[in-house]
């Protein structure tokens, strides 16, 4: 069954380049009849300073942005059109893009999520949240933040697995999850799958006190863990062994690395939903990799289990 068949874009109009929508018409080539919505969210903030105007002079400047942007879109839609897939665009007035994407995807069935990637630096993460950051937090579908380069049939597609604790029920469900979509990209794109796991080299407090255990005999012992566990997993899709690897470093280090050795035209990682201070100072493993990789990257949200 295709799984990408209503797919939601998020466009952008201060920027020249849409990669959003152009990766939506690049699966709808691979997978015909796919359908897009063009999703616009348009605010002037000189609105708020509108207290002077009565209500109808207010209706009357909040339509005449909209039909500009409507407009506007519809243009842009034009330029960019694909006998493959049917597009239609959408265009709402509201404040905040995440909070609007966010409910635009509860409303309307979609599959998928696509935004282009901001640019964005240290700072914007501890000041404030960049709408692809937000948008990686709430998405309750796949969202993949598309970078401006072209999906060449045959790529390699990178699988971020879990491996830490391969008893937890939740955990083998999220690894379970992004093998499924990079399954459903590599069917598109006749792509070929690499499952990674990256090993943090840390030893547990309690080992140290223990006679003759030393730190490489450890670290040894999980690499050889989960080696095991990558390849039975990898065995039971048929992902080849050649194609299961495990790398002692950290992950915001080792999966970029890999994705350009790769030549990657997409990475999958799983999200764990974390909040708070910790997640603007820190930023989770899955946002910093935005920044890090030179291809696609497809976040998928833990659900809860009932």
């Amino acid at each position: 069954m295709r799984k990408y068949k209503n797919i939601l874009v998020v466009v952008e109009p201060e920027r020249e380049d849409q990669p959003a929508l152009d990766r939506a018409l690049e699966i709808a080539r691979f997978s015909p009849d796919t359908r897009i919505t063009a999703f616009l969210a348009v605010y002037d903030f000189s609105y708020d300073i509108t207290t002077l105007l009565n209500i109808d002079e207010q209706t009357e400047m909040r339509r005449g942005i909209l039909e500009i942007s409507e407009k506007w879109l519809e243009n842009e839609l034009i330029s960019k059109h694909s006998e493959n897939a049917a597009i239609s665009g959408k265009v709402v007035w509201y404040r905040s893009l995440p909070e609007a994407i966010t409910k635009e995807i509860k409303k309307g069935s979609y599959d998928l999520v696509i935004k282009s990637a901001d640019s964005h630096g240290l700072m914007d993460g501890v000041i404030f949240t960049p709408a692809d950051w937000q948008l990686l937090r709430s998405a309750e579908i796949p969202a993949l933040i598309a970078k401006n380069h072209p999906w060449p049939e045959g790529s390699s597609i990178l699988v971020a697995l879990n491996l830490a604790d391969s008893a937890d029920s939740d955990t083998r469900f999220m690894n379970l999850r992004l093998l499924r979509n990079a399954q459903e990209l590599a069917r598109l794109i006749h792509g070929e799958i690499h499952l990674l796991n990256a090993a943090p080299p840390l030893m547990p407090v309690a080992i140290v006190e223990i006679p003759g255990f030393t730190p490489d005999i450890y670290s040894e012992a999980v690499m050889k863990h989960n080696r095991e566990q990558i390849r039975a997993f990898g065995a039971r899709h048929r992902i080849p062994p050649e194609n299961c690897h495990v790398i002692e470093g950290q992950p915001d280090d080792v999966i970029p690395k890999m994705a350009a050795d790769l030549h990657t035209c997409a990475v999958l990682i799983g999200h764990t939903g974390r909040s708070g201070l910790a997640a603007a100072l820190i930023g989770n493993i899955c946002e910093e990799i935005v920044d890090a990789v030179n291809c696609d990257l497809m976040v998928l949200k833990k659900i809860p289990r009932k």
